[in-house]
């Protein structure tokens, strides 16, 4: 009866045994195969960071209406308009987000086309940092800087 009694026990310390001599070796193979399987992770999330489109939402909050939005890399005049879906009533109610693609220069000259007015440049717009352009203050600062004319003089607007 007491054979009975150690037997099992027994079995049951070399099942220990044998399970934890498995999870050494287990052990040593997952030291090896860690700083491998962090390196090529690392590697394909840096990757994946650098190919992600940006995205930049424009909000109408003048009181006119946008009509297009053309983008071009900073100083090459190679204008493309951007897909707006259709034109951006004013009042903060029109917006759009746009992307941009990852190939494309992160500073870009924008052209942003008022109803009833001459187009407004925006020179250097940084669509890698910048996630939103309100596009009521654009009008307002190139309004105040554009000089206007007035009988034949010209004076500062504002």
């Amino acid at each position: 009866m007491s054979d009975d009694i150690v037997t099992p026990l027994r079995d049951a310390i070399k099942g220990i045994i044998m399970l934890d001599q498995n999870q050494r070796s287990h052990r040593c193979v997952a030291r090896l195969w860690a700083p491998s399987a962090f390196l090529l992770l690392s590697l394909g999330c840096a990757s994946s960071v650098q190919a992600a489109p940006h995205f930049v939402t424009f909000v109408n909050d003048s009181d006119r209406t946008v009509t297009s939005i053309e983008a071009a890399p900073v100083g090459t005049h190679r204008w493309r308009a951007l897909d707006l879906g259709g034109p951006l009533i004013g009042g903060r109610s029109g917006q759009a987000a746009v992307r941009f693609d990852d190939g494309e220069a992160c500073k870009e000259d924008l052209s942003v086309s008022y109803r009833g007015m001459a187009p407004v440049t925006i020179t250097g717009f940084n669509v890698c940092r910048m996630d939103r352009l309100y596009l009521g203050r654009v009008l307002a600062r190139a309004m105040f800087r554009t000089p206007t004319i007035d009988k034949g003089k010209m004076t500062p607007a504002g």
